[in-house]
């Protein structure tokens, strides 16, 4: 009895494994099916159900990692198809047909509303996706990576509506329908119905509108930039009126700009009845794809592939600049086109007897006319602006008729006016007899490119390289407003002009040592213009005047000798008064009329986004404390009109690469910000820290952003409106305007008070524009005169400090070394051996002291009469350059130690010099010290780890 209900017991238990069995068997076999294909590989529109005219897209058909994915209306382009590949694991890969690349979940992210975009193909969760099969033809699809849903936001259909995964909500928001795209093939709702097809030879055209055929399909404005506008205009067999047509050889044709080298190219794939047509670099999208269809009668009509419209002239109007779009059938003349086939030459016109080359060097020219010599090209109004008028003018010897001529590369001449910076050009490239000359910015296009012929008796003709087409003086009459076009050449004389080249020239009596300097620096940079301010002060009562505010014309304590007034100390303690001798050095304009040092004349009351371009502006402030303030600098620039170099240059002076004490102050846990150093004066350090603090607090300067636009601002109104809009009149208030025409109201409005700063500030202000290869921009320099200058320009003070170190040795035993020039100072050391050889770094001190450093860096003071100056100490001598590892050189020395104050300026990468003694001075304050001698002359020390040889 017990052996059968065993065996019932075990019957029992097979019988609920065996169900368990079927059960999990089940289970395995649906779960398996949940995710097995349910869709055929293949390209396919992916529809929303929210509303059908919608379907999946990629933003701005954009090829680059992390684009986003949205929906769009239906455009049948290429942004909006899919190919859908199953990956035999249950998953499919979703690949945009326009960039190659797969839908992907940002990040892999788990959570509700993270996005999708598309991303390069690395088989992550992340970029596989289960799509399951809903019924009705709508499916819904799954991220690997986080279980969630296909979503558009809030379930509104509308273009741009931001795509994302989302926790299951059996709403239309998760449901799309697939639509297979066949190859070729397009919505159409133009009417078209002929198959794609060669109709006509490869080659270039001109396409003529059947509206009125003397208007022709055109790039606007010669642009070779994408995106620029494609219209009709009247045709001027130009560059940008030519199309070289090839045939793709599936129906289909490219169409290419001769004057860009770009397609045309319907906006954004657009699926609507008006979108523009443009030029755009090819890409083998739908967007630029034509069928052409042969009308008869030698015209044609043009079929966008992405969306099945017509080349439209818009409104069907034939004028100048009339737009061309995309348009639904109405076989009107709008759009019908008669092709015709170009040469391989665009050029017409006379070449017979053609004149010799004639080479002129790069400089500034009055451009006179043959007809009448007095009479000299001229921009009208003396405008600055693009399209600004060429005609003939009398000869006023102003900027607007002075042009620089400049040599290009490939022999051909930029001819630009001195007063706009603005290039001759020839209007919409037009190769046209009668076509207008006028200004505009360079381009490096043909219609802004002459060549020079000889005219004989010193006349010239000058010649547009779009063809046999010259400069001529409209009706043959040189008077004042006469335009200037250019024509086919006839030899005549009003196609000849005289070049008389430009000299500076100022009254050398009166005003002697600018003509030869400026006329040096205008012959190696002739697009800078030079504007003379006459102060009608004289040079000793300017020097006077300055003199008289000491306090704020400091030199560094550094200096000694002719360089300071007294020892008595200013605004920090580090600084000293200058001397009448060093004022009047850096105030003589003459000692910096060179091609480095002038830019502490140019004007920077002005915003100009070509020279001072952003890139420029990001290069200037990285690695400094600015890094983070490029784009605050360049908007608050360009709202100001103020140039953001001189900004720079000025921040970095007043705090340094790495950031000064104001730049940010800490006021109990609050941040302020105070870099230009308004209001930071005062006695001490701690005084003008609080000062400075106090100021941006009361101003409420609690951002770099407020700060840097406020001082800008502040700069704005207090000088450079005010007649103080260079460098050298931010730190010398010379311009008797500035003080309501008052003498009295000179001297005193000085923005720093370092003697040396527009000097120094220059040197940052020119690198800005050399780095950036924008050195020989339309600059304008305001350069002052005053009267009575003595012929001898101002001469810089000798300092023994500044000018020469040098060796002494002890006359004597047991000298002492105290801590200042005075017996009555501590005893720092004594030396003890006569003919201890020392380091005199400055003499003169105190009647007969020298100050002197020894071999360990110890710096002290002993009497003149216990020393005897000999030949310099040399261990070596060989070339070598300034190497630092951060690229911003560094500064050099008086002694070898840091105890001393670093020569001014800094010294820039790659600056070289001669080593003289590279073993004396070791280990001290961190460094062995090399003394060399820079190429001016000076000696000084550097720390040896920033030496390398050549």
């Amino acid at each position: 009895m017990r052996k059968i209900k065993k065996i019932k017991k075990i019957k029992k238990i097979i019988i609920i494994a065996f169900i368990l069995f079927l059960f999990l068997m089940l289970i395995n076999f649906k779960k398996s099916y949940a995710i097995s294909r349910v869709v055929d590989d293949g390209t396919y529109y992916i529809v929303s159900a929210i509303d059908s005219n919608y379907v999946l897209d990629i933003a701005a058909a954009s090829r680059e990692d992390r684009a986003n994915v949205q929906i769009w209306q239906r455009a049948n382009v290429s942004q909006q198809r899919f190919k859908i590949e199953y990956l035999n694991n249950g998953y499919y890969k979703i690949t945009s047909e326009n960039s190659g690349k797969v839908l992907d979940v940002n990040n892999g992210g788990n959570y509700d509303g993270v996005n999708v975009q598309q991303f390069s193909y690395n088989g992550t969760d992340a970029q596989l996706w289960q799509i399951k099969d809903l019924g009705n033809g709508y499916y819904s699809f799954i991220s690997k990576c986080n279980g969630k849903y296909l979503d558009v936001l809030s379930g509104i259909a509308e273009n741009g509506r931001n795509v994302e995964t989302y926790s299951s909500t059996n709403t239309n928001a998760q449901k799309f329908k697939l639509e297979k795209y066949q190859n070729g093939g397009s919505n159409n709702p133009s009417g078209n119905t002929e198959t794609p097809k060669k109709t006509i030879d490869n080659g270039t055209y001109v396409f003529k509108s059947a509206i009125n055929n003397n208007y022709v399909l055109d790039i606007a404005a010669a642009s070779k930039n994408d995106r620029a506008n494609v219209q009709i205009w009247q045709n001027a067999n130009a560059s940008q009126q030519r199309f070289k047509i090839e045939y793709l050889n599936n129906g289909y044709y490219k169409i290419t700009s001769e004057n860009s080298g770009k397609v045309l190219d319907v906006n954004n794939g657009g699926n609507y009845d008006g979108v523009n047509v443009q030029q755009f670099s090819y890409n083998g999208t739908d967007a630029q794809l034509w069928q052409i269809k042969d009308l008869g009668n030698g015209y044609y009509s043009f079929i966008s592939k992405c969306n099945g419209k017509y080349l439209d002239v818009l409104s069907g109007i034939a004028e100048n600049g009339r737009n061309v779009e995309t348009y639904s059938s109405t076989n009107t003349n709008a759009q019908k086109f008669k092709l015709e086939k170009c040469s391989t030459n665009g050029d017409n016109g006379n070449t017979q007897n053609k004149p010799n080359k004639k080479e002129i060097s790069n400089g500034i020219y009055n451009i006179k006319a043959y007809l009448n010599q007095n009479q000299v090209i001229d921009v009208a109004a003396a405008a600055k602006n693009n399209c600004g008028n060429i005609q003939i003018w009398q000869n006023s010897n102003v900027p607007q008729q002075k042009f620089s001529f400049k040599k290009l590369n490939n022999g051909y001449y930029l001819i630009t006016s001195c007063n706009s910076g603005k290039v001759l050009d020839v209007y919409g490239g037009y190769k046209k007899d009668g076509t207008n000359v006028q200004q505009y910015s360079y381009n490096g296009t043909d219609a802004q490119q002459w060549e020079i012929f000889d005219a004989g008796n010193d006349f010239c003709y000058i010649k547009s390289k779009l063809g046999e087409f010259y400069l001529t003086i409209d009706n043959n009459n040189a008077s004042n407003g006469s335009n200037i076009s250019i024509r086919n050449i006839a030899y005549s004389n009003a196609q000849k002009f005289k070049l008389e080249k430009v000299n500076f020239s100022i009254d050398n009596n009166k005003y002697p040592g600018y003509a030869n300097k400026i006329n040096d620096v205008l012959s190696k940079h002739p697009n800078w213009n030079i504007e003379i301010v006459y102060t009608g002060l004289t040079f000793d009562e300017v020097v006077d005047g300055e003199y008289a505010y000491r306090g704020t014309n400091l030199v560094p304590s550094s200096y000694q000798g002719e360089w300071i007034d007294s020892t008595k100390t200013y605004d920090t303690g580090s600084w000293y008064g200058a001397s009448r001798k060093a004022i009047a050095y850096y105030i003589d304009p003459r000692n910096f009329l060179d091609e480095n040092n002038i830019f502490q004349f140019l004007d920077v009351n002005s915003y100009d986004g070509n020279s001072c371009n952003f890139d420029g502006i990001k290069r200037k402030v990285n690695g400094t404390y600015l890094n983070d303030y490029a784009n605050d600098i360049n908007q608050a620039c360009a709202n100001t009109g103020v140039n953001p170099y001189y900004v720079i240059a000025r921040l970095l002076q007043e705090q340094g690469n790495k950031g000064g004490s104001t730049w940010r102050m800490n006021d109990n846990g609050k941040y302020y910000y105070n870099p230009f150093n308004i209001g930071a004066t005062g006695n001490g350090r701690d005084a003008v820290i609080q000062n400075a603090l106090t100021y941006a607090k009361n101003h409420g300067w609690d951002t770099m952003e407020k700060a840097v636009e406020a001082g800008i601002s502040f700069l704005k109104a207090n000088w450079l409106d005010n007649y103080q809009n260079t460098l050298y009149t931010n730190k010398f208030d010379i311009d008797i305007r500035s003080g309501n025409g008052q003498k009295s109201g000179l001297y005193a409005h000085q923005y720093m008070g370092n003697l040396m700063a527009a000097y120094s500030e220059a040197l940052i202000l020119r690198s800005s524009y050399k780095d950036t290869g924008k050195l020989d921009s339309n600059f304008t320099f305001y350069i002052p005169v005053y009267e009575s200058m003595n012929s001898t320009i101002s001469p810089m003070p000798s300092s023994n400090s500044e000018s020469k170190i040098t060796n002494v040795r002890t006359t004597g035993t047991k000298v002492n070394m105290r801590s200042d020039a005075t017996t009555n100072s501590s005893v720092i050391t004594m030396i003890e051996n006569k003919g201890t050889v020392l380091l005199s770094i400055e003499r003169g001190i105190n009647q007969n002291w020298q100050k002197v450093c020894t071999t360990d860096g110890k710096i002290g003071y002993i009497r003149g009469d216990l020393l005897e100056q000999i030949d310099d100490v040399k261990t070596c001598n060989y070339s070598a350059r300034i190497k630092t590892n951060d690229g911003d050189g560094c500064y050099g020395r008086y002694a070898p130690t840091k105890s001393v104050p670093a020569i001014y300026p800094c010294f820039s990468e790659g600056t070289t010099m001669t080593v003289i003694d590279n073993s004396t001075y070791k280990n001290i304050d961190g460094y062995d010290w090399y003394r060399v001698i820079l190429s001016n002359g000076t000696q000084a020390f550097f720390p040896g780890k920033y030496i390398a040889a050549n």
